[in-house]
């Protein structure tokens, strides 16, 4: 069933340049990805509530963890036994976008996709502060993030699937636990009482969510180069 569903969503790849483009950039580009969310966590962070210190510290509790869901899925990948990607496996006769070869994320492993984990854990901590957000949340983590990875033969189905598990059962149970943690010891009553602390933060926090923590990624290779 898995190849079959990865066969019938890869026949979308390789009719059209403009969609092959349309597509890849879907996957790829944070304008699609994590910006839209952060955008989405910080208008309902603004936007007036009966109860606002309890939606703001869901949505903290959300973002914390989102950081943790994205080491896990990248824990997960590199300690879990390697699964090659469906573009890695000639056998297949994938269909190929253009800008996409069979070295495209050569030597990582599909399982699972910590696009999943992270994204379906933001949609779930969001729904669990605002239920009609965090449906258009979801429908993102679907539409935007898991079915171009499908089509291009970034990921198996049952790597969305499994990462999805996790991203959600992660945020099911660390959200409500970090959001009473932040209210009942007051720390987030003294966060909010430091404005030019806290927001700072989260403007750091956002934008590393927001762009997967590239620029960290990229800081922290070069650094590891440069030290061996």
């Amino acid at each position: 069933m898995d190849l079959d569903l990865l066969l019938f969503v890869n026949r979308i790849a390789g009719h059209s340049d403009a969609l092959d483009t349309l597509i890849v950039q879907l996957s790829a580009s944070p304008m699609f990805k994590g910006i839209p969310l952060m955008m989405l966590v910080w208008g309902l962070w603004m936007v007036p509530h009966a109860q606002v210190a309890r939606r703001r510290a869901g949505l903290a509790a959300t973002l914390v963890t989102a950081v943790l869901a994205l080491a896990m899925g990248r824990l997960l990948s590199m300690s879990l036994p390697y699964r090659a990607r469906p573009i890695h496996d000639p056998d297949l006769s994938l269909r190929m976008a253009n800008s996409i070869d069979h070295n495209t994320l050569n030597g990582w492993s599909s399982m699972p996709s910590d696009h999943a984990v992270l994204f379906l854990a933001l949609a779930t901590g969001i729904a669990l502060v605002d239920r009609r957000w965090g449906i258009v949340a979801l429908a993102h983590a679907a539409i935007i993030i898991a079915l171009p990875r499908v089509i291009l033969g970034f990921h198996w189905p049952s790597d969305i699937l499994v990462g999805g598990l996790i991203g959600m059962g992660l945020a099911l149970i660390a959200v409500p636990l970090l959001r009473r943690m932040l209210l009942d010891t007051g720390l987030f009553a003294w966060l909010e009482a430091r404005p030019g602390l806290s927001y700072p933060l989260m403007f750091l926090v956002a934008h590393q969510l927001g762009t997967m923590f590239t620029s960290t990624r990229t800081l922290l290779a070069v650094l590891r180069d440069a030290v061996l």
